[in-house]
């Protein structure tokens, strides 16, 4: 067993040059994997090179914008992988007297299914989720501990500490209100958006998709009216009254077995909708015990 401690992280029974290649991996390039590291970019090359000629196979394709993994390359990593990601919480257990257990799943807005099935995955594992809300312009604060960290986002995230993992297209947007009010305006989505007060999400006010929604909406400099509520939920007594029309991204499935509302698909006025699931970089296991569970979601179940 080797045991070195460098600005607080502990490595045993890897070498330096496997830890090198699992950082590049991770990271898609030697400056990203050095920085991670907390070393100069020279010695990841170096470990790289060095590992290559020990094993006498050419792991990496060397390209323009960073690194990406040869076909041997690939089942080097596919193999040892877990093995990696156990290494680090078992290191951490024995070190430190302490497993971290936990996962943090940040999202803008709405996304309520994807939440729960997230949560219901995490939960079957035995992983505790803190859920929790950002906004676009501090994604650099986003607390990643160990890297257990996912993020739901309606749009791109630009982050070096996070990479995209999928990106789910048409997800809903719509209108949720009373269906009389829908049939007051003569089941016309536009004289509906036109005529009504919107309420919404504060992060939804703030992003592209409702600028893209005022593009569509707004005429001869007619403004929409627009009320910020932080919960959508809560707004049930302002649509059962009122010219008020909520703005979500979900199937209210639940509430609609009240014939008196009604939920409207707005894809005819939004050409796309799309959640953006991102994930840490950084090596966790945590997450690799239930993060599966991304490939599953799908709108059509949500």
């Amino acid at each position: 067993m080797r045991i070195n401690k460098q600005n607080g992280v502990i490595d045993m029974f890897f070498s330096k040059k496997l830890e090198a290649f699992m950082a590049v991996v991770e990271n898609g390039s030697l400056s990203k994997a050095a920085r991670v590291m907390n070393r100069t970019t020279p010695p990841i090359a170096k470990s790289i090179k060095d590992f290559e000629t020990s094993l006498g196979k050419r792991l990496f394709k060397r390209e323009k914008f960073g690194m990406t993994l040869t076909k041997d390359g690939q089942e080097l990593y596919n193999d040892l992988r877990d093995l990696y990601l156990q290494e680090k919480e078992i290191t951490k257990k024995h070190f430190t007297g302490y497993i971290v257990n936990e996962a943090n799943i940040y999202y803008d807005w709405g996304k309520e299914k994807f939440l729960i099935n997230l949560y219901q995955a995490a939960n079957k594992n035995n992983v505790q989720i803190n859920i929790l809300r950002f906004n676009y312009e501090e994604v650099d604060e986003i607390f990643d501990y160990d890297g257990n960290t996912v993020i739901l986002s309606s749009q791109p995230v630009i982050s070096e500490r996070f990479s995209l993992q999928r990106k789910i297209k048409n997800t809903s947007l719509g209108i949720y209100c009373r269906s009389e009010l829908y049939e007051k305006y003569g089941n016309n989505i536009m004289n509906l958006l036109r005529s009504c007060t919107w309420l919404c999400n504060p992060a939804f006010y703030k992003s592209s998709l409702m600028s893209e929604l005022l593009d569509k909406t707004e005429l001869d400099g007619n403004k929409a009216s627009i009320r910020q509520m932080d919960n959508i939920g809560s707004c049930q007594s302002f649509l059962q009254v009122g010219d008020f029309i909520g703005i979500i991204d979900y199937y209210p499935e639940n509430d609609l077995n009240n014939k008196s509302l009604s939920y409207i698909p707005l894809d005819s006025i939004i050409d796309s909708c799309c959640c953006y699931i991102y994930k840490s970089k950084s090596h966790s296991s945590v997450l690799n015990r239930f993060t599966n569970v991304i490939d599953t979601l799908d709108e059509s179940k949500v």
